[in-house]
């Protein structure tokens, strides 16, 4: 059998399969001679029919590999149960402001009202006597200094805003004034304060409130006794 049908053959059985087979129109630089026929006759393989001179239908479209695959499996929207978002984290809402005073950082949750000038003073003079029983009386000295800490910190829902996620916030917040700040300890003003700290290893002490400390007189000695024992202690 010459080459001539040998190709022929070829293509017929091509043709057969349904796969669609093209020539070049012209000599593609760099590629082998493209085998060119003057003649190709349509020949009918073995077991088809002779065509009826009808245009023949157009052969239906073959599903690649991927698509098989896909169409294989089962409908994702039926074997897959509805997920139920989880339940919503309660989010504490607070506010503390971190007063450095002297050589002590003093911490005080603000009950739903701002800072006083009087709180401010308060404990700047606190400071100011425990400066004196340290020996220290430039820690006295200067305005105190003011930052106020806000949770949440902001309103994305899609972070954490839980209780363990504020303790966190917080000891970063006060765990950095500290070591800014060159302090020697903590004083928490308050049961809210206190709660809301957790032990970050420096000498601490907790105390009233500097708005409960201004409205009852009659805790300040109390107060000044557990101040001279964390002097001493630290």
């Amino acid at each position: 059998m010459d080459s001539g049908s040998q190709e022929m053959r070829r293509l017929a059985y091509l043709d057969a399969l349904g796969v669609d087979t093209y020539v070049s129109r012209g000599q593609l630089p760099g590629a082998a001679p493209t085998r060119r026929l003057a003649i190709v006759p349509p020949v009918q393989p073995a077991g088809r029919p002779e065509s009826s001179g009808q245009p023949a239908a157009p052969p239906m479209p073959r599903p690649n590999a991927g698509q098989a695959a896909r169409s294989s499996q089962p409908d994702s929207a039926a074997g897959v149960t509805a997920v139920t978002p989880a339940a919503s984290v309660d989010v504490p809402r607070f506010s503390l402001t971190a007063i450095q005073a002297g050589n002590w950082l003093w911490v005080e949750e603000l009950a739903g009202m701002p800072l006083t000038t009087e709180q401010v003073q308060l404990v700047k003079s606190m400071a100011g006597a425990l400066g004196h029983a340290e020996g220290s009386v430039k820690s006295a000295l200067g305005q105190p200094q003011v930052q106020q800490f806000d949770w949440p910190m902001h309103s994305n829902q899609q972070l954490d805003q839980g209780e363990a996620s504020a303790r966190a916030a917080v000891a970063g917040f006060i765990g950095r004034k500290l070591e800014e700040s060159g302090c020697r300890g903590l004083v928490m003003m308050g049961g809210g304060s206190a709660q809301r700290v957790s032990d970050l290893g420096f000498p601490s002490v907790k105390i009233e409130s500097s708005a409960e400390l201004l409205q009852r007189p009659d805790l300040k000695p109390a107060v000044w006794r557990a101040l001279r024992a964390l002097v001493t202690a630290a």
